[in-house]
């Protein structure tokens, strides 16, 4: 495996997850174009590629290598070249890798849900493990993707899994904050809404089986998870990329930074209401009260 040139400029970005279409691309981007060298690695990318910038422009080197966020010997590998391509100093680590996986809770396949969690959670913790000493040197930022759906009270059915690893990845991220503090490395939380991005090629899921206890309700529930999934009515990644970036070289950069309008006022909603009234909201459109009105009528069939 050879190893590109090394770049002249001092500051490098990592980011996982880095898929065309995705946020994490954008946000590749966004930092090129102002100057910062990109490491963009995904589950896709086979071989390592360098793409230099033009001549006579500001913008960074670019760097595609492949990542599996899930597996020790492929961290191992690619703190080696990384340490190598930045002199020892990761300015900052973009945790962008994460997918969906939809399903009623009773339905849930474990082995699924726990994929979920290996990626979106455990998965952003291992990247900052095996990065740490680079972002330490650096006195670096480390930025993890998390989600309204992990807001407290986001309680919209058949995302339970998905939304309660963004909440795991927002929880891990405020005790980061804290404990990364005397190193001088700083953590932020990207709280996205919708954003315009292929994220669902990423779900898994999404329907309801004949056997299901959901399965009177099937058109009501596979259709809320395929809107929950859906990403064309959101806020161009692109912005969301170039605002992000913008926040990230601030000096003091904000603890979290949520997405556009949509996921402001998301966020503000799930700050500010209480709990019956969200439940109100997300209950809408779900099917349950169809569900409830068959079960309390005694005519529903399920069997053990």
């Amino acid at each position: 495996m050879t190893t590109p040139p090394r770049s002249p400029s001092s500051k490098w970005a990592l980011i996982t997850g880095c898929s065309p279409g995705g946020l994490g691309d954008a946000e590749a981007t966004a930092f090129l174009n102002v100057g910062i060298n990109v490491i963009a690695t995904s589950l896709e990318t086979k071989t390592i590629e360098h793409i230099s910038p033009p001549i006579g422009t500001t913008s960074g080197f670019l760097i595609r290598m492949h990542l599996d966020v899930t597996s020790s010997k492929s961290l191992s590998e690619a703190y080696k070249l990384v340490k190598d391509l930045t002199n020892g100093h990761l300015h900052f680590l973009i945790n962008n890798a994460g997918y969906g996986y939809y399903s009623p809770l009773l339905d849930v396949d474990i082995s699924l849900a726990k994929k979920q969690y290996d990626v979106n959670v455990w998965g952003a913790l291992s990247v900052t493990q095996t990065f740490f000493p680079l972002l330490r040197a650096a006195k670096g930022t480390i930025v993890n993707q998390a989600s309204v759906a992990g807001l407290s009270g986001f309680s919209r059915p058949y995302m339970a899994i998905y939304s309660s690893s963004k909440a795991a990845l927002l929880s891990l991220t405020d005790i980061m904050r804290l404990e990364f503090d005397p190193f001088g490395v700083k953590v932020v939380a990207l709280v996205s809404g919708a954003v315009k991005t292929e994220f669902a090629k990423n779900v898994s899921g999404g329907t309801v089986a004949d056997t299901s206890w959901y399965s009177l309700i099937r058109e009501d529930v596979e259709k809320l998870m395929l809107e929950s999934s859906a990403t064309e009515a959101g806020h161009d990644r692109h912005h969301v990329a170039r605002k992000v970036v913008e926040e990230l070289l601030k000096d003091k950069p904000a603890d979290r930074v949520v997405n556009g309008y949509m996921g402001t006022v998301i966020w503000l909603l799930h700050s500010l209401l209480p709990l019956w009234m969200l439940d109100g909201i997300h209950w809408s459109g779900s099917g349950l009260d169809k569900l409830k009105a068959i079960v309390a009528g005694g005519t529903m069939t399920k069997s053990d």
